[in-house]
């Protein structure tokens, strides 16, 4: 489950010691919601920015100066869009704002906005909070109104580790040096990390929205709702077993690379 959830999965015992040795643990409730207010409230409390700030961030009013380009890379951090190393993650930023049912350039706007500054790709020369600042201020003028609801923030990558290290001990799945577990093990390992990460459930199968938003690694939202829930429909079809429907969703319903 590199940016995603866990494909191949190679041996349980191998992904359970590699994460083991990578990770240290993290706390078991890894689903996570946050609204903007929220992680800007506690960003100005991280970066011990005066509490007058905040009144402003809190009506959505974002001065250009080298403060509010630390609270919002914070922000970014704080929320899943926003990484020093690849820039602004497209699928987790847009979660947080709410386009205009009647604008049809929203789209074409944003992306002309990063790509003039080049932000459109991962640049990790720089100052990172003025390309956090900017990446923002692109989806906040072109993009749409900001969403006051908490929104799903994905799941980070020593938060990941904690899930498969957990599922491992529910499970109790073997050690590296086992004998190959069978694929109806497997396939209950990867439904236990799907069902942990708050991704999937048994009664109403994948939540696209967050899976989507967890994946980053599809362009088009509409197409990955429509081709990964038509996907699961035929499994659930077919597989009357609730662990081997997980596992071949995870094995089927993704193009290669994305999990």
């Amino acid at each position: 489950m590199a940016s995603c959830v866990v494909r191949g999965l190679l041996t349980l015992g191998t992904l359970v010691a590699a994460a083991a040795a990578s990770f240290p643990r993290c706390p078991a409730d890894t689903v996570q919601t946050k609204s903007v207010a929220r992680a800007q409230e506690e960003c100005v409390g991280y970066l011990g920015i005066p509490r007058a700030r905040l009144a402003v961030y809190g009506e959505y009013i974002y001065p250009d100066d080298a403060e509010t380009h630390r609270m919002v890379r914070c922000m970014g951090l704080n929320l899943g869009w926003w990484s020093d190393a690849d820039g602004v993650q497209g699928p987790a930023i847009r979660s947080f704002f709410q386009p205009d049912p009647d604008d049809s350039q929203y789209e074409r706007r944003t992306y002309h906005c990063l790509r003039s500054q080049r932000l459109d790709c991962a640049t990790p020369h720089g100052d990172p909070g003025a390309r956090a600042y900017e990446s923002f201020r692109c989806y906040y003028e072109q993009y749409g109104n900001i969403v006051a609801t908490p929104q799903f923030v994905p799941l980070s990558g020593l938060q990941l580790s904690d899930v498969v290290l957990r599922c491992a001990d529910i499970l109790q799945v073997p050690g590296a040096c086992a004998a190959t577990p069978s694929q109806h093990a497997i396939d209950c390992f990867g439904r236990c990390v799907l069902l942990r990460t708050g991704l999937y459930t048994d009664r109403h199968g994948p939540c696209l929205e967050r899976l989507y938003v967890q994946c980053n690694n599809y362009a088009n939202e509409t197409r990955f709702r429509e081709t990964t829930g038509a996907c699961y429909r035929q499994l659930k079809a077919e597989c009357p077993d609730e662990c081997t429907l997980a596992g071949r969703f995870l094995r089927e319903c993704f193009d290669e690379g994305a999990f």
